[in-house]
């Protein structure tokens, strides 16, 4: 029974750290294009209103691979 609860908490532990130690593929930054879109929309729309972003849209950037060999 003890060598049970303690394969529960091993398995949980080591999928958790091969997880954690793949690096990251691609960074989340603002999607600036539709900011624009949208704000631009706003200005030429018949009920124009402020716009504030509070969380702003964002997108995947896929980062460079940069391999030495």
């Amino acid at each position: 029974m003890k060598s049970r609860r303690q394969l529960y908490l091993l398995i949980p532990a080591v999928v958790l750290t091969a997880c954690s130690s793949t690096p990251a593929q691609y960074v989340m930054e603002p999607d600036y294009d539709y900011i624009q879109k949208v704000e631009a929309s706003s200005k030429y729309s018949t009920h124009a209103a402020q716009i504030y972003w509070v969380n702003p849209p964002m997108k995947r950037q896929q980062l460079p691979n940069n391999k030495q060999d």
